[in-house]
């Protein structure tokens, strides 16, 4: 009787795939620096250039940049370049509309009052009249400082934050605005002619900065910039007040920094465009 042997191949081994844990967080991570890399960029940048700045290989990025441009949180130009996409706008703006202006604005004030050692101060427009209302605050640690409460409101033709306010209003507002309004004088140099206001109004605009010295109270003075949101229009006002006579000694390096204060609480807010001055 014949055996027979039956012969077997040896089983294929296959190695256990390992999972790498920190691939899903690296991902995300790298997501988070092309949104904030283009974020930067109003003119895009190219995928050569965007693995550049992150030190990244072409080929791993692309793999990231196509979901991410699926996904409409980035748009491919017909120029090669990427720039943000609508869904990344989306985004942003659901996250600026469940903050109040005071909340985004805050931290603005602390640096603006740290490094002017001076009151700063966030107002806006009145809901129900046309005046300025101041609605938040970080005082100045010197013994003499301006001080104002919470809620205060000025009329628009005089103080720093009033003038600036008025001169971004549609002309047709402004020019009902100076027509209705008496224009009283509550400290020496209160603008009291409309020809003069007028001339304050269009330096306002030409410079993006707006000054008071000794209008709404002798000794107190203020500057003030404007805050613009995404659509260009002016919802709030940056100030630094202070004391008459630090003011006029300081106003070059205090003005500078109530306009960039301005200027970056404003890219928070969404607006990308150059600001006058």
């Amino acid at each position: 009787m014949r055996t027979f042997t039956a012969k077997t191949q040896p089983a294929s081994v296959v190695p256990p795939r390992v999972h790498n844990r920190d691939a899903g967080p690296r991902a995300l991570g790298r997501a988070l620096e092309v949104l904030e890399a283009l974020a930067r960029r109003r003119d895009g940048a190219t995928l050569s250039g965007l693995a550049r700045r992150l030190g990244s290989p072409k080929s791993s990025l692309l793999y990231l940049l196509r979901p991410m441009t699926r996904l409409g949180y980035l748009a491919r130009r017909p120029d090669g370049h990427y720039g943000l996409g609508p869904a990344a706008f989306t985004l942003a703006m659901a996250v600026l509309s469940d903050r109040e202006l005071p909340e985004l604005a805050r931290p603005f004030l602390v640096d603006l009052a740290d490094k002017s050692g001076e009151t700063a101060l966030i107002a806006t427009m009145a809901a129900d009249t046309p005046v300025a209302v101041y609605i938040d605050k970080v005082e100045s640690r010197n013994a003499v400082r301006y001080t104002v409460p919470i809620g205060e409101r000025r009329p628009l033709y005089c103080s720093a934050i009033g003038k600036l306010l008025l001169a971004y209003l549609p002309p047709a507002r402004r020019q009902g605005y100076l027509k209705s309004t008496r224009l009283k004088a509550f400290a020496p140099q209160t603008l009291v002619t409309r020809a003069a206001l007028q001339r304050a109004l269009d330096e306002i605009r030409s410079t993006g900065l707006s000054v008071s010295v000794d209008e709404v109270a002798q000794g107190a003075a203020g500057i003030a910039a404007p805050v613009f949101d995404r659509h260009g229009q002016v919802v709030a006002g940056l100030v630094v007040g202070a004391p008459s006579q630090r003011v006029l000694a300081d106003q070059p390096r205090l003005a500078a920094l109530v306009v960039q204060s301005a200027r970056e609480l404003s890219s928070v807010m969404g607006f990308g465009a150059e600001l006058p001055g």
